[in-house]
């Protein structure tokens, strides 16, 4: 099963706008850098390399995060404005490549689990603090996907019907800022999927954070970063809230790793729980 961050993550569906820099070295630095960080295809080849490894190898990464309701007109106390409802904890095993027309070609397979907000253990089941209402939680979502990013034309899925986004048909760009030998580096756009009668917004940001000159030399086939990813969504369905003002704020905090013996243990008997054998799956094209 498709799943809505496989979409914005997978496919790469996040736009910037004008790159911003902190100035430095003399002008005409400043200007073959502007040239060079404007460039769809340089951005779209930077984007591979920070989500994979464009050498080809198969890369794990590890996605923890948490889950807040937002419920708008509420007051500041506990749990009425804003309040953490759980927990997730996933990964995503993904291979890259480089087209010959500058656009990146993304296989990759992900699966996540929910955790309780407060407590180290997995999520089976969850009260509505609004309704009183003891549901099931899912046991885990996820799936694979296969993707394009174009530099001219942003990014494309394979089985991507009725979803729409701002990022779609339009250049491939990033936003920029610099600072000493670091660079931040961020995507926005907002989309629409829409599966038989329902429709789902989403607004998403997501950064990375990496040294300049990793970023701006092609010969690293895969950029080391610090990665984020925030989502502003509706309700989940599992929730059965209904049309209940309010939604979900999404906050993930990734790494990309080497190997997956690095995956946190605990998640690692999850995983072979649930989905025995997956976890070790190699892709292919």
């Amino acid at each position: 099963m498709m799943t809505r961050r496989d979409c914005l993550v997978g496919g790469g569906l996040l736009v910037a706008g004008q790159p911003g820099l902190v100035r430095a070295g003399s002008p005409s630095v400043n200007q073959k850098l502007d040239a060079r960080i404007a460039d769809p295809r340089f951005n779209t080849e930077l984007i591979g390399r920070l989500q994979g490894d464009l050498s080809g190898r198969q890369r794990w990464i590890h996605n923890p995060g948490f889950v807040f309701a937002t419920v708008p007109g509420q007051g500041l106390a506990p749990g009425e404005f804003g309040r953490l409802l759980y927990r997730v904890e996933g990964f995503t095993a993904r291979i890259s490549r480089l087209l010959d027309d500058g656009s990146v070609e993304e296989r990759s397979h992900s699966w996540m689990f929910y955790r309780h907000a407060d407590e180290d253990r997995w999520l089976e089941t969850f009260e509505n603090p609004w309704s009183g209402e003891m549901l099931e939680a899912p046991p885990y979502r996820g799936g694979p996907t296969h993707s394009w990013l174009h530099p001219a034309t942003g990014p494309e899925l394979e089985g991507g019907a009725g979803l729409e986004s701002t990022a779609i048909g339009r250049p491939t760009k990033l936003n920029w800022r610099i600072h000493d030998s670091a660079v931040w580096l961020t995507r926005h756009a907002a989309s629409r999927l829409q599966a038989g009668t329902t429709v789902r917004n989403e607004f998403s940001i997501d950064q990375w954070i990496c040294r300049l000159d990793e970023a701006l030399d092609s010969r690293h086939r895969h950029v080391p970063a610090t990665y984020s990813w925030t989502s502003q969504a509706q309700w989940q369905p599992w929730l059965r809230m209904g049309d209940r003002p309010g939604g979900l704020l999404w906050r993930i905090d990734s790494v990309v790793l080497d190997d997956v013996e690095q995956l946190p243990v605990a998640f690692v008997e999850r995983m072979e729980k649930l989905l025995p054998g997956k976890l070790r799956q190699r892709l292919t094209w």
